[in-house]
């Protein structure tokens, strides 16, 4: 199975038109500050054009509104986010600069450490103990003007690519809410797609901040492991996690990674920015490699499409594709789901002890606790990572981004993906690792990757994303190739 038609790399091929949004989504353009992109918030607040709080309350409105539906927070600590905007406001009125994220609205993944609040992680199994401290990454967002509205749904633990295991209960889809908005950072990309805030945390340790991206229609960034502060965060599999942001275009995401990047408190942004290498969005002469071997899993028809049409747009602004054959990619998911069962054993251990935690998480952490005992098995993936890695770095010397889906699938329903029986329950493949098969790819190897939104499937009218892949380092030419990719939509 090839990833596009015959026809869909030639230049000045005709795309398909993007279908638009459903009857019964809440997602879309949106009427006044909780629609604004968030550089348009931060600057109209700077200026005094609007007010922190008033940019708040409209967030608070589609929220009240929406999310009784969509169950995009497991918490929400209004009161609190009042006071942050009011303390925005103060400073502008004061003559001080509240920072480059004045007023904007941001909310946090379960598994993210805020300052006197439990730290659940979508488990009934957590400790009850608040946190003492905020996560590094939400310390540098306050600090750069933002406002703190809640915490999300998510997978428990992060085990889950749905948040149907989520002690709460999952987050409905905004484009469709029978449907799942993928996970295990599925509420911050509900809450995002929605207009609830302007952006939100997620975390990634094999596609959990860019399958709910992809699935919701928003852009979501795995940023270069370790760019981006994990102190904080909950651990699930160390070196394969990430903290990254989900937004509505990536020219948010690449002013929220210039506030998160780094991890020294006296370290300045012009630094970071210049660090960076943020810079003008370009496609003209940029060469895209598209991997032979991932286009051969079972993507489908109106994920394919899609794509293709992605890629001659590209192709249409200058872009030229090279096909590339990394053969190691065949065997990620494999190798992926036997080194993060070893790592995230002893990580769960405590959880798991309570009693309390969900059927999966036992499983899982059992094993892993047999994988590590010596296992031929391991030892095989862990030769498969090495080699996945090298192929990667090679193939990345002759190209400067790697092109694929993000997923196989639009958002499966609900529905199919639990039973009364719980997680034990779940059958449906889209829970199961396939839907992993392409963004364990950069976790595996330790690139950054980005999903971004290639438009809807002709089949049922659901976001289809787009995935791009990097060199370690390269965050900002994935965020610049998104930018310019939106621009030829």
């Amino acid at each position: 199975m090839t990833l596009a038609p015959p026809d869909a790399g030639r230049r000045g091929t005709a795309a398909p038109p993007p279908l638009r949004p459903r009857p019964d989504t809440v997602v879309g353009p949106h009427d006044g500050p909780a629609g604004w992109p968030a550089a348009r918030v931060a600057t109209a607040v700077r200026e005094g054009v609007v007010t922190a709080t008033s940019v708040l309350e409209a967030h608070l409105a589609r929220t009240a509104l929406h999310d009784p539906v969509l169950h995009a927070f497991v918490h929400l600590d209004v009161e609190r986010a009042r006071a942050q905007a009011r303390d925005v406001d103060d400073a502008v009125a004061r003559g001080v600069d509240p920072g480059p994220l004045a007023g904007v609205v941001f909310a946090v993944k379960d598994n993210v450490d805020v300052a006197g609040e439990v730290t659940a992680c979508g488990s009934l199994a957590h400790p009850g103990r608040p946190a003492v401290r905020d996560a590094v990454a939400v310390a540098r967002l306050r600090a750069a003007g933002a406002v703190l509205l809640g915490r999300t749904t998510m997978d428990e633990l992060a085990m889950g690519a749905s948040t149907v295991t989520a002690a709460t209960g999952p987050a409905h889809n905004p484009w469709d809410p029978q449907r799942s908005p993928g996970g295990s950072s599925g509420g911050s990309a509900v809450a995002v797609a929605a207009g609830l805030v302007s952006f939100a945390l997620g975390t990634d340790t094999g596609g959990s901040v860019r399958e709910p991206a992809a699935q919701c229609g928003i852009v979501g960034l795995a940023p270069t492991p370790g760019l981006v502060s994990a102190a904080g965060v909950v651990p699930y599999a160390r070196g394969f996690d990430r903290v990254g942001p989900l937004t509505r275009d990536a020219a948010t995401a690449t002013l929220v990674l210039s506030v998160l990047a780094g991890h020294g408190d006296d370290e300045h942004r012009a630094d970071v920015e210049q660090r960076l290498g943020l810079g003008s969005p370009v496609l003209d002469g940029l060469r895209l490699g598209v991997v032979r071997e991932l286009g051969e899993l079972p993507n489908s028809a109106g994920v394919r499409e899609r794509v293709a049409a992605l890629l001659a747009r590209a192709e249409e602004a200058g872009a030229e594709l090279v096909p590339v054959s990394v053969p190691q990619a065949r065997e990620a998911l494999e190798a992926y789901l036997v080194v993060t069962s070893v790592l995230v054993a002893p990580v769960v251990a405590p959880w798991v002890a309570t009693g309390r935690a969900g059927a999966h998480v036992v499983r899982r952490h059992r094993d892993g606790r047999t994988l590590a005992a010596g296992s031929p098995t391991l030892e095989r993936a862990r030769l498969v990572r090495r080699r996945l890695r090298l192929a990667l770095e090679r193939a990345l010397e002759d190209v400067d981004l790697l092109v694929s889906p993000t997923m196989p699938t639009t958002a499966p329903l609900l529905s199919a993906l639990a039973t009364p029986g719980g997680a034990e329950g779940i059958t449906d493949p889209a829970l199961a690792p396939y839907t992993d098969c392409w963004t364990v790819v950069a976790n595996m190897a330790g690139l950054p990757a980005l999903s971004l939104p290639a438009g809807h499937s002709h089949e049922d009218g659901l976001p289809v994303g787009a995935m791009l892949t990097g060199r370690r380092g390269g965050d900002a030419l994935l965020l610049a190739a998104a930018e310019a990719l939106a621009e030829t939509d």
